[in-house]
C-alpha cells in the first residue's frame, strides 16, 4: 500500500480525480490519501507517507519524513525546497508546467497593456483627463518590435508563440544555444546583454536558482534605457532596489511586475509588496502574482501532479524531476 500525503489545499473533487486516473492508468495498487486537516495531524502524518504532493517542507520536516521518497509539486517554482537535504536523503523532487499557456497570456496582456497605455488612460479618463490624441500621445504597436525572452522553458516557448503571433521579431536567452521554435535567434546566457540591448521589450520567464538572481540589476539596467519590462518568474531575479531607480529615474520607460519580493502570510492580510513605494510610481503595472492562476492551470497541474505520483507508484518514470544542482 502507498501512502500520499496532501500537504496543501487541493483542488475539489481530488478523490475522484485520483480515482478516475487511476483507472484510465490500469493502476491496480492501493493507495490511500493522507489530508490533515491542522499542523498537528500532518506532524502525525509524516513518518508515514511514502509521497507527498505539496508545497515546501521544512528541513525537520524532510527529516522526519522516513519513508519519503517523492515530493511532488502541483506547481512550477521549486526555489523554496532545501536541494541538498532533499539529495543526501535520496528524495525526489518534481514540478509541472501545466500554467505555462496562462503565465504566457498573462505576461502578453502586460506586455499590451504596458503598449497602449491602458492603466494610464482608464484612470486619467475616470477623472475626465485625455490621453493620445488628445495630448498627442500616441500608444505603441507592437508589430515589428523585438522581443527578448530570457529563459525559453515552457512559458518562454509559448511567450515565444504569441510574439510571432502579434508580427514581432523575437529574440531569446538560453543556457544552452539550441534551435527553439518562434525564436529568430537565441543567445547564450554570456551574450545576454547583447540580447537585451536589441529588444524593445524584455519579458523574464527564468527560474529562480542562485544562478538567476538578481540577474537583472543595475548594470543590466544600463542596456535597457527606453525599454519595457515584463517579469513573470520570481521577484529574486530583480534587484528590487535597481529596479525602482530604473523605474523613478525613467531608464526604464516602463514596467509590469507579476512577482514580487514581499507577500502576506495569509489570505486578505495587508501586505505591500516591495519595501519600495512602487505604487507611487505611474510607470509599472503591479500584478498580485497571479499568471498562473487561472480557471484552467488549476485543475491542470493538480492532473499532471497525480499522474506522476501514479507512475511513480507504479514504478515507471516520472516527469519534470528536479535537477538538485540546477534548482529546476
Amino acid at each position: 500500500m502507498i501512502k500520499i500525503g496532501i500537504f496543501m489545499p487541493y483542488t475539489q473533487g481530488l478523490d475522484t480525480i485520483f480515482k478516475k486516473i487511476k483507472k484510465e492508468m490500469g493502476y491496480k495498487g492501493k493507495i490511500t490519501l493522507i489530508k490533515p486537516k491542522n499542523e498537528l495531524e500532518k506532524k502525525k502524518a509524516i513518518p508515514e507517507v511514502d509521497i507527498v504532493i505539496s508545497g515546501p517542507l521544512t528541513n525537520e520536516e524532510i527529516i522526519e519524513a522516513k519513508k519519503l521518497k517523492l515530493i511532488q509539486v502541483p506547481y512550477a517554482g521549486v526555489e523554496e525546497f532545501n536541494l541538498n537535504l532533499l539529495k543526501d536523503r535520496n528524495i525526489i523532487l518534481s514540478n509541472v508546467h501545466g500554467n505555462a499557456t496562462s503565465v504566457a497570456e498573462h505576461a502578453f496582456s502586460l506586455l499590451l497593456t504596458l503598449a497602449k497605455g491602458i492603466v494610464v488612460n482608464d484612470r486619467d479618463l475616470r477623472k475626465g483627463m485625455w490621453h493620445g490624441w488628445m495630448s498627442n500621445e500616441p500608444n505603441i504597436e507592437i508589430e515589428g518590435k523585438t522581443l527578448c525572452i530570457i529563459g525559453l522553458g515552457s512559458i518562454g516557448k509559448k511567450a515565444a508563440q504569441f510574439g510571432k503571433t502579434f508580427g514581432m521579431n523575437v529574440v531569446g536567452v538560453k543556457k544552452n544555444i539550441t534551435n527553439v521554435p518562434n525564436v529568430d535567434k537565441v543567445y547564450g546566457a554570456n551574450k545576454i546583454k547583447d540580447a537585451v540591448s536589441k529588444a524593445d521589450f524584455i519579458l523574464l520567464a527564468v527560474p529562480a536558482t542562485n544562478e538567476t538572481k538578481e540577474l537583472i540589476n543595475k548594470g543590466m539596467f544600463n542596456f535597457m534605457s527606453g525599454k519595457y519590462l515584463i517579469n513573470v518568474s520570481r521577484g529574486s531575479v530583480i534587484n528590487e532596489r535597481d529596479l525602482f531607480v530604473a523605474l523613478k529615474n525613467h531608464t526604464l520607460k516602463g514596467a509590469a511586475i507579476d512577482t514580487w519580493w514581499l507577500y502576506p502570510k495569509k489570505q486578505h492580510e495587508f501586505q505591500y509588496p516591495s519595501r519600495y513605494p512602487f505604487w507611487l510610481l505611474d510607470n509599472i503595472i503591479m500584478s498580485p502574482h497571479t499568471a498562473g492562476y487561472s480557471d484552467k492551470s488549476i485543475g491542470i497541474n493538480w492532473e499532471e501532479a497525480i499522474i506522476n505520483v501514479i507512475r511513480f507508484a507504479s514504478g515507471k518514470k516520472i516527469k519534470n524531476i528536479v535537477s538538485t544542482e540546477k534548482g529546476y
